[in-house]
């Protein structure tokens, strides 16, 4: 017998809709690694995954669209990557998180952030085996920008940026 499809599917595209657990577990590990203070009051957004273990968000209004009729390439936010039980926070998703977040955030000088945002690693002290979130504060305006996610590896933090994100010149 052939079954109707219904709001209840698992899948988006080829995208996965994570359910409660998967969900907890992504909170968690945003609070245990970036001590993300997540309101658990608030259930405004679900979370889907590609194959890839890359993490997107999306408005949970969504719910409302008939999408197991249309054919969607892609939906929501890249917000970070699951990897080796790490997150890697895309640059949006620090953006969500970082002024919120407690832990392995670090705070980088304007030399350093126009090298990030080259797509360049930037020298550092050892800063753990975690992914830490990337923030600029400007001196002159106050304003704190979040520019992503890296690691530590032999004296610097690794740039996970994407090519196509990088750019080639700063005016600062």
């Amino acid at each position: 017998m052939h079954q109707q499809h219904t709001h209840q599917q698992n899948t988006i595209g080829s995208l996965r809709i994570l359910n409660s657990k998967e969900t907890k577990h992504i909170i968690e590990k945003l609070s245990e690694q970036y001590g993300y203070d997540y309101d658990r009051t608030s259930q405004e957004y679900a979370f889907l995954m590609n194959k890839d273990n890359r993490i997107y968000i999306i408005s949970r209004n969504v719910e409302i669209l008939p999408y197991d009729e249309m054919k969607i390439d892609s939906i929501g936010m890249y917000f970070g990557e699951l990897y080796k039980e790490s997150l890697r926070m895309s640059i949006e998703g620090s953006q969500m998180i970082g002024p919120t977040s407690s832990k392995n955030v670090v705070d980088i000088d304007t030399h350093q952030m126009i090298e990030w945002i080259k797509g360049n690693d930037i020298e550092h002290e050892d800063t753990g085996k975690e992914f830490v979130i990337i923030r600029h504060t400007d001196k002159d305006t106050g304003k704190t920008d979040y520019f992503g996610a890296g690691r530590y590896k032999d004296g610097k933090i690794m740039n996970y940026v994407s090519k196509s994100r990088r750019l080639i010149v700063v005016n600062s």
